[in-house]
């Protein structure tokens, strides 16, 4: 456990016994009762507040907005696509197209040495606290797209 979570804890749990304080001593008369209820209460409630934090804080965090594909956007702004590659994979608005075809809705390849493996910068995002290069992946066979995938390389 990293030592910020205590310190974190302590910050939810004194506000939460404090309210809960307050209120079950509106509606218990003997303070005992309305010490042991806000006790309980904190106990339980502290820890689902302290996950909804976390959960709230990593969601923020590790967001990656996903687009379905769009041509123009696709070239108006090349380190940006990374945004719609899980679009042009499960759609599959590539497979069985021709190089030509290809060209004409994606663009030209980076340049390589293969004709029948070609790759596309998709550019960098962030992945936890690293650095994530995304590229697209087509593999072709008689021509036409056969196979399309994503490369994810962290740094």
């Amino acid at each position: 456990m990293s030592p910020e979570v205590p310190i974190i804890i302590l910050i939810i749990i004194i506000p939460t016994f404090l309210i809960l304080r307050w209120i079950s001593l509106r509606f218990f008369k003997k303070k005992k009762i309305s010490s042991w209820t806000s006790i309980v209460g904190t106990i339980i409630i502290a820890p689902i507040l302290y996950f909804k934090l976390v959960f709230t804080v990593s969601g923020y965090i590790f967001y990656e907005p996903q687009y379905d594909f769009d041509r123009e956007k696709w070239f108006a702004d090349k380190h940006s696509r990374f945004e719609m590659r899980d679009d042009i994979v499960i759609s599959g608005i590539l497979n069985g197209k021709s190089k030509s075809e290809v060209i004409e809705l994606i663009g030209k390849p980076e340049p390589n040495n293969s004709t029948e493996l070609w790759k596309y910068n998709l550019g960098m995002c962030r992945f936890r606290f690293e650095w994530q290069l995304n590229y697209l992946e087509l593999a072709f066979k008689k021509g036409e797209v056969y196979r399309v995938e994503t490369i994810e390389i962290i740094e």
